[in-house]
């Protein structure tokens, strides 16, 4: 295969992984026991991706436009990096790294130049996802990052997504931090917990886009069928914010996201450098984060 739909595969006894080329997007987690696929497939009736990789802005830029120095960038949502071809630097059966490295077109839209790795490693029931970013300028450059990754939900026939709550790890006063229409954070909070560290995943639950947390206690999130059996659960440690979001009423996916970065305010931003949370790295330094999902398939 070559191309956009190229795909390479990692397993071992209990899960086998796929990951595509195009963006080094998690493309689907196979349970071996339970003959289950476990992540989103990318329906573009609902949305068209899996698991992209957001670098090197995390959500929307006001105009589409960033300042950094003096001097303005175009940049879309989301940032560029998922739609670029990795190239695999090692492979494993049950690990593999998938690397990009920054071309003078991409420094029309973001003036540094760097090296994205992306490993996926597969241990017993748990996928790990390590992002780093590598500075190789001679200065420090300033980016965000984040994932985007997609579950099927509800997983089995005759249910409804609205049968699955996520739930987390402990019980949360965290409010969830609000957009506006246009995508932007509006300065305001609003109350999605209750007595119970669950949230529902209601109908209307992503009627005002994703649900948004800076302020979490929980490192771990779970989705958990209305049984109260577990599904997956998701470790998030090491990155501040989290969002969870699904299309409209009807998509039979939830993503679950962890970010390193965050949209634009609407009251707008002014340098590339002080925008919230922009992550500084210090010339010949590389930046670790990492997400892990478990699977659950007895």
């Amino acid at each position: 295969m070559s191309g956009i739909m190229e795909q390479y595969f990692i397993e071992n006894d209990k899960l086998k992984v796929g990951i595509n080329l195009k963006g080094a997007e998690l493309a689907s987690i196979y349970g071996k026991q339970s003959e289950k696929e476990y992540m989103w497939q990318a329906d573009p009736e609902f949305w068209g991706r899996h698991s992209c990789i957001l670098f090197p802005i995390v959500g929307k830029l006001i105009d589409d436009t960033y300042t950094l120095d003096g001097k303005s960038y175009e940049l879309k949502q989301h940032g560029f990096v998922r739609n670029r071809m990795f190239e695999v630097k090692k492979q494993e059966a049950d690990k593999i790294t998938f690397s990009y490295s920054s071309t003078e077109e991409d420094k029309a839209i973001y003036p540094y130049e760097f090296v994205v790795n992306m490993i996926y490693t597969i241990e017993g029931d748990t996928v790990s996802v390590i992002y780093e970013v590598e500075n190789i300028n001679a200065t420090e450059m300033y980016f965000s990052i984040g994932g985007h990754p997609g579950f099927n939900c509800p997983l089995e026939e005759g249910e409804k997504r609205s049968d699955y709550s996520v739930v987390f790890d402990q019980v949360e006063t965290a409010e969830s931090y609000t957009l506006n229409d246009d995508g932007f954070f509006d300065g305001k909070t609003k109350k999605v917990f209750g007595d119970s560290p669950a949230i529902q995943i209601k109908d209307d639950l992503f009627d005002d886009d994703a649900l948004v947390f800076k302020d979490l206690k929980s490192t771990v999130v779970s989705l958990v069928n209305k049984a109260g059996k577990k599904i997956l659960s998701f470790d998030y440690s090491g990155f501040p914010y989290l969002g969870i979001w699904s299309q409209n009423r009807e998509s039979p996916f939830v993503c679950i996201e962890p970010w390193c970065g965050m949209a634009d305010n609407a009251a707008g931003q002014d340098d590339f450098k002080n925008k919230e949370g922009v992550q500084p790295l210090e010339a010949g330094k590389t930046f670790t984060c990492e997400h892990k999902v478990s699977i659950f398939q007895s």
